[in-house]
């Protein structure tokens, strides 16, 4: 979902529903083969999707070897795969599990069937495109995440390497929310450019799992700025052993005027701080640390505030130029620390010696005098947006 700042109302996309319907076909001529094997305890496929499959080890057994022998198979789009027995509640865990650990898998539609016969149980699934379709669909998604890859500053860093990803997906893609379902997958977000929240929640995952980078797609619910709530999806991201959200797609923000400028609010965030948004988490990963946070990594949070701090804004004003962002945002601790924030930096226009400040320490031509802001009182957090002249 695409935030909209200033009392706009936020777009949202659908969230992905396992469309699926068991269709049992009677016994009455029964044969005699012997049932798939699943004695033995499944184990996670390598060489086949994602490098991590989070939504796998959710499974019971069952379900374990129905997503193997599907993952095995589908890349070469049978018209059914033989799996083990499980029934239609299990082929909607087992189909939710495979869309959102693979996301190469953008071929795939969002029917599938069960049908059982002869003590065999055979999938179907519809498919988006055709075998050659995908193959030079899939060829594009290849060369586009090595170029991406290519490009990391620093792929030992893993937090610089997220920030990275985050930025090229925020950067490079425009929020879309219609019916075409290529819009809800990694490719439309990463070689067409545009998409739904999937769709980037997608893209980041493909575009981690490159970089070696743990994590993995979650849905819920978010909560527009008029109170509505909405199916969304976004991301988790494991960092030195503990999960942290991460949402691209509410980092992708239009404001009242439709100018796009990425923001960090949802960047490595615990449960309480987007639960103030997100709820209804498809599972809980327990994320309960702060400092792969962004603003706490970068120095941009305040646990309170006063005067002293205004040099400190200035130096992050200009850090954040140099990264190249046009749009510097803080966030604070409380409602009493933003409250007064805001109220010092605007209506007793603070935020201008903030900018004197900034402009001392940097080559960047901007005015001292006029500025836009951004206030998000939902988040705590409040921008600066320099006025640039040439």
């Amino acid at each position: 979902m695409k935030k909209i700042f200033l009392g706009l109302a936020a777009l949202v996309s659908l969230v992905l529903v396992a469309s699926s319907a068991l269709m049992l076909v009677s016994d009455v001529e029964k044969a005699e083969e012997p049932q798939i094997d699943i004695s033995q305890t499944a184990t996670e496929l390598t060489g086949y999707g994602s490098n991590f499959k989070f939504w796998f080890h959710q499974l019971s057994n069952d379900e374990k070897h129905a997503y193997n022998l599907i993952l095995k198979s589908i890349y070469e789009m049978p018209e059914a795969i033989e799996i083990n027995r499980i029934d239609s509640e299990m082929l909607d865990n087992v189909f939710y599990a495979l869309l959102c650990d693979n996301p190469d898998l953008f071929f795939v539609g969002r029917k599938c069937v069960l049908r059982a016969e002869n003590k065999k149980t055979w999938f179907s699934v519809d498919y988006t495109v055709d075998k050659a379709e995908y193959d030079a669909m899939k060829k594009e998604l290849d060369e586009t995440c090595a170029e991406i890859t290519a490009s990391f500053s620093n792929p030992e860093d893993i937090w610089q390497t997220e920030l990275e990803i985050h930025d090229y997906v925020v950067d490079n893609c425009n929020y879309v929310l219609d019916d075409d379902l290529i819009g809800s997958t990694a490719y439309g977000v990463l070689v067409n450019g545009s998409g739904a929240c999937e769709g980037y929640s997608k893209a980041a995952k493909l575009l981690m799992d490159s970089a070696g980078i743990e994590s993995a797609v979650i849905s819920g619910e978010a909560e527009s700025r008029k109170g509505e709530k909405q199916p969304h999806m976004w991301n988790v991201v494991r960092l030195d052993g503990s999960w942290y959200h991460l949402d691209c797609t509410w980092d992708d923000p239009v404001d009242e005027s439709g100018d796009i400028s990425k923001t960090y609010t949802y960047f490595n965030l615990d449960n309480k701080s987007i639960s103030v948004t997100h709820s209804k988490f498809s599972y809980d990963f327990g994320c309960s640390e702060t400092k792969e946070n962004y603003f706490i990594k970068t120095g941009a949070f305040f646990e309170s505030y006063s005067r002293d701090d205004e040099k400190k804004l200035a130096e992050i004003i200009v850090k954040e130029i140099d990264r190249g962002n046009s749009t510097v945002y803080f966030r604070f601790a409380d409602k009493e620390t933003f409250d007064y924030v805001i109220e010092d930096m605007v209506e007793n226009e603070r935020m201008y010696t903030v900018l004197k400040y900034a402009k001392k320490n940097s080559d960047f031509k901007f005015s001292t005098s006029t500025a836009k802001y951004i206030v998000d009182d939902t988040m705590l957090c409040f921008a600066i947006v320099p006025e640039y002249r040439k």
